[in-house]
């Protein structure tokens, strides 16, 4: 079994990322609520929506493995990274318009350490190599008055192995020299693939945010991971949240999740294998207030 938290290379240029998910059978380790998992699908926010009508700025279309864009949504800054950086990436066509983009095809396998293939994302603030402009990450926690992002996409009929997730990296200082923790949200665990470490709670809520939620926890190097999940084959189209909701709630539950700092929020598809088609991301927002 498949116990470790593996220590993964994202990108093309740091050689830590974030929090990678393992593919294969791994052992759960309980110790909150052992109540079964609700079978109906969550609502997508208990909070007000901010998603609107957006005006979604620069476009693209790109084949190549790792290309880069600026983009904006409603004039704020985003950054948005084809990220195709696995070591079983073999080809992918992703085209993007501000905070949205769409997998328009992709090819490739999973790692012989279980690395997805591709990670395309977009995201605010500070994430490995790369930075966006002004969007108000990096910031202080004790600065955080709430940290709201949404998120909304689209499987298309893409049933294969892939998640859905939100990668929030914590640090002890506003550059990534400081880069501290993970703290993922997914809202699609895709069969046979689950994150880092082991499951510490089952079907727990989370304030303000829509549930419920397994919590699992692990290391990724020498950095905590904590990954909020959604119950397999329970996939979220669509999610609201405050950032800070998660935060707070690692903290009461008394797990490790050590920075001073967010650095970034960032959403996107860890693909373990293809083909996948017309697979989108439809709209993204963060609010730091």
């Amino acid at each position: 079994m498949l116990r470790n938290c593996l220590r993964f290379a994202r990108y093309k240029v740091l050689p830590v990322l974030g929090c990678l998910a393992l593919v294969g059978t791994l052992a759960n380790c309980d110790s909150g609520s052992s109540s079964s998992e609700d079978d109906t699908l969550p609502p997508s926010t208990v909070l007000p929506s901010l998603f609107g009508t957006p005006v979604q700025s620069v476009t693209g279309t790109t084949s190549e493995r790792y290309t880069k864009s600026d983009v904006k949504r409603n004039d704020v800054n985003y950054f948005f990274m084809a990220n195709g950086w696995g070591p079983g990436f073999e080809s992918q066509t992703v085209s993007w318009s501000g905070t949205s983009f769409t997998v328009d095809s992709m090819q490739g396998k999973r790692g012989d350490n279980y690395e997805p293939a591709t990670y395309p994302t977009v995201f605010c603030g500070v994430y490995s190599d790369s930075r966006s402009g002004e969007c108000g990450l990096p910031k202080a926690l004790s600065e955080i008055k709430s940290l709201r992002t949404g998120w909304r996409w689209t499987a298309n009929g893409n049933a294969g192995q892939y998640n859905a997730a939100y990668d929030v990296w914590l640090s002890n200082s506003a550059q990534i020299t400081g880069h501290s923790a993970f703290l993922m949200v997914w809202l699609r665990d895709p069969q046979g693939a689950q994150p880092a470490g082991s499951r510490k709670f089952s079907a727990v809520t989370v304030p303000n945010a829509p549930g419920p939620w397994n919590i699992w926890v692990g290391i990724v190097g020498d950095k905590p991971c904590i990954s909020y999940v959604r119950a397999e084959g329970i996939d979220s189209p669509a999610l609201e949240i405050d950032v800070m909701d998660f935060v707070r709630d690692a903290t009461a539950k008394k797990i490790a999740l050590p920075g001073s700092t967010v650095l970034s929020v960032a959403v996107g598809f860890e693909i373990w294998s293809g083909p996948v088609q017309k697979l989108e991301s439809n709209d993204f927002y963060v609010q730091v207030e």
